[in-house]
């Protein structure tokens, strides 16, 4: 395996769109519960029960998804003479003594339990059980290696290293090496400065909340699941763990770096008393897998539990990339995230990628005759955005990704990349390609791809509003095109697998309402750049409330609330100042607010509601963004070309399902050539969006694994 060492990597644009689809089979939630025992009911059956039992669960992970060589349990009801068995060697049972203790008391579960640490685990499946005078209680655990993978597939190859760039040494093959330890304090200066060995901080320094507590955090840098983790935890810990996801939409074949995610830049968080973690692999731009994702928050957070201590809490926070990845984490993966604060969100890759490589599609159109005719406001009204820098953004960022010789990070040498004249078998730099595990691989073996623009009607909107002639939609209809797999333009339209479709519904790529994320507490905030060079679409956020609460949800039984903030553009975003402190501690409370089993709709924190700032006026309420007032005049929702074309709000549909032409719905007249030229372009239709699209499926389950070898075992 080739080695490279990353020192620097450029920042690309904070978020793009797409990842994969899914091989996989559906399992139920973790277990780790094995099994209890009624105490009094053990070998000697005399006496009654007392009602306690004996109990064991696993605390650090999942019972099934275990890694490296140790584990958290709790123990529940067991008396102080238990003992524990691994397989068939007794072990002592030792209290679990990690590096860091909190005052907020652990998750409502484990109130009253023991925590105990098992090491000198091996990959493979094992049983531990507790016995004490009163019974037994076992715990079936199947053991990783903590390189991985777990659920996510086999690795992706080739892979760089990237370790030593992060000060790490040398890594294996794997690149697996051993974690460093720094400990930082922050000055009154806003500086972290490193901790020398044997001496204390300057007395300068700021402290905790005011608490006299000193902002000295202990930093553990390391690698898990081929990802390079970075962990920050205050000496004064607060018992919460803030989890940042980064942004981007990458191939991979690398190990990576942070994009707006690394935890030591959350200084005013660190400052407050929350431990902060996140790894190369929570960054969307070092490789767009929301799964591997998943994969790698457990693993950090495992590895978190055992050696910090257990959180009270976990919140997710992350922008763009990193919103995908909250949101589809916690409704694939339910239990790792608590809360979620995404910032300038999309709801996921999958159904964003249609609008995004249509920009890409008519920028062909636009270069050619037919297309040199549109004006920029006819160009406007077809990309539906509210301005024109934002399909040259997602040209500049995400479209590149559609050919597999270009769209890999810079630092993966050209040699192991696809060409199709001198290394046909190269790494495929496509998100289909890169995410085989997810999207499975056609009769050529290449990835699936997930893109399909058959009976779409590009500027439909624009030609019913007059914005543009019926000659004129004749032409972009008939020149618009496709891409092929080598992401070439073509004559022809795309079309998607069915199956490649209906996986990415079911197996969760694309966000559902309906689903576990449901229950989740959300503050959502949006920063207003719909009239600059960006791609963060304001109507992403609401596409994500559709789905989420329908057109006739109580607005206040709401369980997400909208933050609006005025942006501008890239370099406002990536730069502006916001209340994380403030985020989080409203999320913390709701979660509080939630603890005794309230409804969390029923538990947001009093005032915490839709918001809105604009030119020094603050707007709220539940109601806030389906009235008109100074916020909804400030900041207009637009779109994208898709629902230029006549799509939803909501943005889910993938692939149409198909009506007959229509001449009378479009409210213009069509003669009788326009009308037969019509029917040629779309022979078979043109797209209903008032119904489901084609393969548009429920959420099948979740904790997936990847890949299934058999499609159809949904249980």
């Amino acid at each position: 395996m080739k080695k490279l060492v990353v020192t620097g990597v450029a920042l690309v644009l904070l978020a793009s769109s797409c990842a994969g689809d899914g091989d996989a089979g559906v399992t139920a939630e973790p277990s780790t519960t094995a099994s209890t025992v009624d105490r009094g009911m053990g070998d000697d059956r005399d006496g009654e029960p007392d009602g306690s039992t004996l109990r064991v669960e696993a605390v650090s992970t999942g019972a099934e998804y275990v890694t490296g060589d140790s584990v958290v349990l709790a123990v529940h009801g067991a008396t102080d003479d238990a003992t524990l068995t691994v397989g068939e060697v007794e072990q002592p049972l030792v209290d679990a003594a990690p590096r860091r203790t909190h005052d907020a008391g652990p998750p409502a579960a484990l109130e009253g339990a023991r925590l105990v640490e098992v090491t000198g685990l091996v990959p493979g499946d094992t049983t531990v059980t507790i016995t004490d005078d009163a019974g037994q209680a076992g715990l079936d655990l199947t053991v990783h290696p903590v390189t991985g993978p777990v659920f996510s597939g086999p690795h992706q190859e080739p892979y760089l290293c990237t370790a030593e760039g992060f000060g790490l040494a040398p890594p294996d093959d794997d690149c697996h090496t051993d974690p460093i330890t720094k400990q930082r304090y922050l000055g009154s200066d806003g500086m972290w400065t490193e901790v020398d060995a044997g001496t204390a901080p300057d007395p300068d320094v700021v402290s905790i909340g005011g608490t006299g507590v000193p902002v000295v955090v202990e930093v553990e840098i390391g690698t898990i699941n081929r990802a390079v983790y970075e962990i920050a935890v205050p000496q004064g810990w607060n018992g919460m763990l803030v989890y940042t996801f980064g942004g981007g939409c990458g191939t991979g074949f690398w190990q990576g770096t942070f994009l707006g995610s690394e935890p030591m830049d959350n200084t005013e968080l660190l400052a407050a008393g929350y431990a902060v973690a996140s790894s190369t692999l929570n960054t969307f731009q070092t490789t767009c897998n929301d799964v591997v994702s998943a994969e790698s928050l457990m693993m950090v957070k495992e590895h978190f539990i055992e050696t910090f201590g257990v959180p009270r809490w976990t919140v997710g926070q992350g922008g763009s990339g990193g919103a995908i990845q909250q949101y589809l984490i916690a409704q694939n993966y339910p239990g790792l995230l608590d809360a979620l604060n995404p910032l300038v969100s999309f709801p996921d890759a999958v159904t964003i990628a249609p609008g995004v490589t249509d920009c890409g599609l008519l920028a062909g159109f636009w270069a050619g005759e037919a297309g040199s005719t549109f004006t920029a406001d006819q160009r406007l009204a077809v990309q539906g955005h509210g301005s024109l820098g934002f399909c040259a953004a997602w040209i500049e960022t995400y479209v590149p990704v559609v050919d597999p010789t270009i769209g890999c990070a810079v630092a993966v040498p050209r040699s192991l990349i696809y060409d199709p004249f001198v290394n046909a078998t190269g790494a495929r730099c496509t998100l289909q390609d890169a995410n085989v595990n997810l999207f499975g691989r056609d009769d050529d073996g290449l990835g699936r791809r997930p893109l399909d623009n058959v009976g779409v009607e590009y500027g439909r909107a624009a030609l019913e509003s007059g914005a543009i002639t019926v000659d004129q939609f004749l032409d972009l209809n008939e020149g618009i095109g496709g891409y092929d797999l080598d992401g070439a333009i073509t004559p022809e339209r795309m079309v998607a697998d069915p199956m490649v479709i209906r996986d990415a519904y079911r197996h969760g790529r694309v966000l559902h309402g309906d689903s576990a994320i449901a229950e989740v507490p959300v503050i959502d905030v949006d920063l207003y750049s719909d009239l600059g060079f960006d791609i963060h679409d304001r109507f992403r956020l609401f596409s994500v409330r559709d789905r989420m609460e329908g057109p006739d949800a109580d607005p206040e039984a709401r369980t997400r609330v909208i933050w609006t903030r005025g942006g501008g553009g890239l370099t406002d975003l990536v730069e502006a100042p916001l209340p994380n402190v403030e985020m989080v501690g409203l999320l913390v409370e709701w979660l509080e607010n939630a603890a005794d089993g309230t409804p969390v709709a029923d538990a947001r924190p009093e005032g915490l509601t839709d918001e809105c700032e604009t030119d020094g006026t603050r707007f709220e309420g539940d109601r806030l963004y389906r009235e008109q007032n100074g916020c909804t005049d400030a900041f207009p929702i637009h779109g994208d070309p898709r629902t230029a074309a006549g799509a939803p709000r909501a943005n889910d549909i993938i692939k149409c399902t198909l009506r007959p032409v229509d001449l009378v719905g479009y409210g213009v007249p069509f003669d009788d050539a326009q009308a037969a030229r019509l029917a040629r372009i779309f022979p078979d239709g043109t797209c209903d969006w008032s119904t489901t699209g084609q393969g548009q499926v429920p959420l099948g389950g979740t904790w997936l694994r990847y890949p299934d070898p058999d499609l159809e075992d949904v249980r």
